[in-house]
Parts: C-alpha cells; sequence; structure tokens
C-alpha cells in the first residue's frame, strides 16, 4: 500500500538574482564562488539571492530571518512575482 506525498505549494530550486544591467553574463562567475563583494567591486552589479532552494508543503509555516542585505525582501518580491526574473 503505498501513500502519496503531498505536493510543495511553494517550491524553488536553485535561485540565483544578480541586480544590474547584465546580470545573466555574471551568473556563472557566481556559480564558482565569487562572492557578494567581490562581484559588486569587478561588476557594479549586486548578488541578492544565492542558490535558494525551498519546499514549503500546505500547512507550513515558514519565517524568513537573517541581517540586513542578505536577500529577505528580495526572495518575498520572488514569491509574489514583484520580481519575475
Amino acid at each position: 500500500m503505498s501513500t502519496t506525498q503531498p505536493q510543495p505549494m511553494i517550491q524553488i530550486k536553485n535561485l540565483y538574482k544578480i541586480f544590474g544591467p547584465k546580470d545573466k553574463s555574471y551568473l556563472q562567475a557566481v556559480k564558482d564562488g565569487e562572492s557578494k563583494d567581490d562581484l559588486l567591486a569587478r561588476t557594479g552589479h549586486t548578488l541578492g539571492l544565492k542558490n535558494i532552494n525551498l519546499d514549503v508543503y500546505p500547512g507550513e509555516i515558514f519565517v524568513i530571518m537573517g541581517l540586513s542585505g542578505s536577500g529577505k525582501s528580495t526572495l518575498i518580491r520572488h514569491f509574489n512575482r514583484l520580481i519575475d526574473k
């Protein structure tokens, strides 16, 4: 007898967000380990989110917390589609 697993209401896999006009051209450097500070100094682009993976299932409650500038607001804006790319 098998039971089906519930599906997540929100599922995020490998989410990155870089702010700047040439964001896609610097994605691989971030994936290769370039830091937020180094990316900003080298390119003027800001790393907002790096490799976010999250599943939220029905009935779960999450708190998103972190230091100033850690990407909390950026992540929430992705949830509610204020940031689409």
